[in-house]
C-alpha cells in the first residue's frame, strides 16, 4: 500500500509518499512534526501499489517518497505515475530504506533512479569509528531523523521558491508613484 498526503502551505501542495512498514512510521512522525503543521492543511489517502494517483491540475508540483522493503513494492507504476509529473515540471524525491539485497530489490533501485530526480540511498548507518550500529532501533531512529531532515529541507525549498516568484510578479505589476 501506498501512503499519500497532500500538505498544502501557502498556496503551494508538497507530496509525501511512504510504502513499506518503516516508511509509513517515518511518514506519520514527520505528519506530526510542528513544522509541517503551521499554517498546512493536510490530506492523506491509502492506495493500492498498482493505483495512479488522479491530478486535476498541470502544475508543477513537489515530491518526496519514501521506501523500506523495496522487494515487496510494484514500483513500475509508481516510477510511471512520477515519469508523468516530471513531465509536468514536478520535482520528485526518492529516499530508499533496504532491508533486503537481492535481485528484485536491485531492479527497483534501478527504475527508480532512472525515474526520480534524486534517490537517496540509506545503507547501514555507521558513526565515526566505521562500526556498524547494533541495535536496529538506534539505526531507525538515525534514518527517522534524517528522514525528518530531508523532507524539511524538500519542503521549504518548495514554499519557499514558490513565494518567491509569487512576491516578484506581484511586484513586477504594481506601479511606484514617487
Amino acid at each position: 500500500m501506498l501512503h499519500f498526503s497532500k500538505i498544502t502551505a501557502k498556496s503551494k501542495d508538497f507530496h509525501l509518499i511512504a510504502s513499506g512498514a518503516l516508511a509509513f512510521k517515518i511518514h506519520n512522525k514527520i505528519l506530526k512534526d510542528e513544522d509541517f503543521m503551521k499554517g498546512a492543511k493536510v490530506s492523506r489517502n491509502l492506495l493500492p501499489n498498482n493505483a495512479v494517483i488522479k491530478s486535476d491540475k498541470s502544475e508543477a508540483k513537489v515530491f518526496f517518497v519514501i521506501i523500506s522493503d523495496l522487494d515487496k513494492m510494484n514500483a513500475s507504476n509508481l516510477c510511471s505515475m512520477i515519469a508523468k509529473e516530471r513531465a509536468k515540471g514536478s520535482y520528485a524525491v526518492c529516499q530508499v530504506i533496504p532491508m533486503y539485497y537481492n535481485e528484485p530489490s536491485f531492479k527497483a533501485l534501478k527504475m527508480l533512479r532512472q525515474n526520480f530526480d534524486e534517490v537517496i540511498e540509506l545503507n547501514k548507518l555507521t558513526l565515526g569509528g566505521g562500526k556498524a550500529l547494533m541495535s536496529t532501533e538506534q539505526q531507525h531512529c538515525i534514518i527517522t531523523d534524517y528522514s525528518i531532515s530531508m523532507a524539511r529541507i524538500v519542503r521549504n525549498v518548495c514554499v519557499s521558491d514558490h513565494v518567491q516568484v509569487k512576491d516578484k510578479e506581484e511586484k513586477k505589476g504594481q506601479i511606484v508613484y514617487a
